[in-house]
């Protein structure tokens, strides 16, 4: 039959009555169906939407409790006072901060307006940790709180003025999400993207914080303590650097590849068999002072045959014959069948936490397969001076709550979340079959940190 007659057979099918119910029934269930799948679209939609509209409305109000504990703060002048306010003012912004994340803006638009809430935050814990510990709140603190004061006004009032824009029906977070970041590429032509962006260039001038915070300024502008009136060395230099540290079998092909900028620059180069499905090892030298920062050799452990102990000794032995001595182990941690060991320099019996060295290990034939030194050359000075112990081992222990069963006591010297380090007495014990780690100051007797010993397959773990 030709297509014409087939397309009059089928006008003549048409026709027939049962069969015209039979297209208007499929019609109309394609229709249901269409439109059942739109409601429930928009139903997400909607869902959606709220959801933005919920964290956005709690930041707003978490951003104005903020501005008025900072305007109180300014007013205190009992320690107990402070120590509340502070408290409150550290959770709220915590809660501002995480209810920020939840909008669907990219990081980038909102980094400096993120960096100041956690910033709020750190400052007021540290500032409650401070009075806790009896200190007196200075002049410098109150500036501070003055400062931050003013820009939290800022915030809250670019954010008031945005709220109106969503009371007002002006804009949706749901259309922001669907358009994606196409939005900030048309900054001009959008209410959130321009109220944002007005919001963040307030903070331009913002000034840097000082304080014993993870997000302190002065943190990632600190230099690196090792390298300290080291002089630069030559690329080619480097490279006899990497040489040796390798080895004579590791370093045949050896390429210069770049130069890392970073908060350590450094050269970089790679080593071994040629071509593309060779086996290369990566390794980067210091600039200044030509120390291996790291070196990585990634290839795939089939079967482990070594126990913790041979692996260990592979690891001092390789740090040995490389100049480091007087490395301690402190914990390790197994995956695929390599191990990282961690190791902290240790003076006069004293284990400097602050200066680590990580070594990985392959459990198949113990060849060493990374080297990592980063906190070792940010933090080991050869010149440190310890402060005086002003308390003995028998009063630190005094400072321990009595339900722990202390098995071992040695001077540390550990970091505070600021990086400002503090010699310490460990003391290691066990509590209802948990092994924990308590840390009381040797100059003042204060409680510094109380970690959590957590035995796992693969290692241990601090919490």
């Amino acid at each position: 039959m030709s297509i014409r007659g087939k397309l009059l057979d089928f006008k003549r099918r048409l026709s027939d009555k049962k069969m015209y119910s039979i297209v208007i029934v499929v019609t109309a269930l394609v229709a249901t169906v269409g439109i059942y799948q739109y409601k429930r679209a928009l139903d997400f939609q909607n869902f959606v939407n709220n959801q933005y509209n919920r964290s956005f409305h709690e930041m707003v109000g978490y951003v104005e409790n903020v501005e008025v504990s900072l305007a109180k703060a300014m007013l205190v002048t009992t320690p107990a006072q402070m120590e509340f306010i502070a408290s409150e003012t550290w959770r709220k912004a915590a809660f501002a901060q995480a209810n920020l994340g939840q909008l669907p803006i990219s990081h980038l638009q909102i980094e400096k307006t993120s960096r100041f809430l956690n910033q709020v935050g750190e400052y007021t814990y540290s500032l409650a940790r401070k009075v806790m510990n009896g200190e007196e709140v200075s002049d410098e603190d109150y500036k501070q709180l003055e400062e931050m004061q003013k820009y939290a006004n800022v915030l809250s009032n670019g954010l008031n003025e945005l709220q109106g824009e969503l009371y007002s029906g002006t804009f949706r977070f749901g259309d922001l999400r669907k358009e994606g970041n196409r939005h900030f590429a048309k900054a001009s032509k959008n209410i959130v993207v321009n109220g944002v962006q007005n919001i963040e260039k307030e903070f331009r001038d913002y000034p840097a914080l000082i304080y014993d915070g993870p997000f302190a300024d002065h943190i990632e502008r600190r230099e690196p303590r090792l390298l300290k009136g080291e002089k630069e060395i030559t690329r080619e230099d480097a490279q006899k650097i990497a040489a040796q540290f390798l080895g004579k079998e590791r370093a045949q092909n050896i390429e210069y590849k770049g130069e890392g900028n970073g908060r350590i620059h450094t050269y970089l180069f790679t080593a071994g068999e040629e071509g593309n499905n060779g086996r290369r090892v990566s390794i980067n030298i210091t600039k200044q002072g030509g120390h291996v920062l790291w070196m990585l050799d990634n290839r795939n452990i089939e079967k482990i045959s070594m126990n913790m102990e041979q692996v260990e000794e592979k690891a001092q032995a390789f740090l040995t014959d490389r100049g480091l001595n007087n490395m301690k182990q402190s914990y390790y941690l197994q995956s695929a069948g390599v191990v990282t060991v961690n190791y902290a320099y240790t003076e006069n019996d004293i284990v400097m936490y602050t200066d680590l060295v990580k070594v990985k290990v392959a459990m198949d034939n113990g060849e060493i397969l990374g080297y990592e030194a980063e906190g070792y050359i940010m933090n080991h000075d050869p010149n440190r001076n310890l402060p005086l112990i002003n308390i003995t081992e028998e009063e630190a222990q005094e400072k321990i709550n009595p339900n722990l069963e202390i098995n071992s006591v040695r001077l540390t010297v550990i970091p505070l979340e600021s990086q400002r380090e503090v010699l310490c007495y460990e003391f290691k014990g066990s509590f209802n079959d948990k092994e924990f780690l308590i840390y009381i100051n040797a100059e003042n007797g204060r409680e510094e940190k109380i970690l959590l010993l957590k035995e796992t397959p693969n290692g241990v773990l601090t919490l």
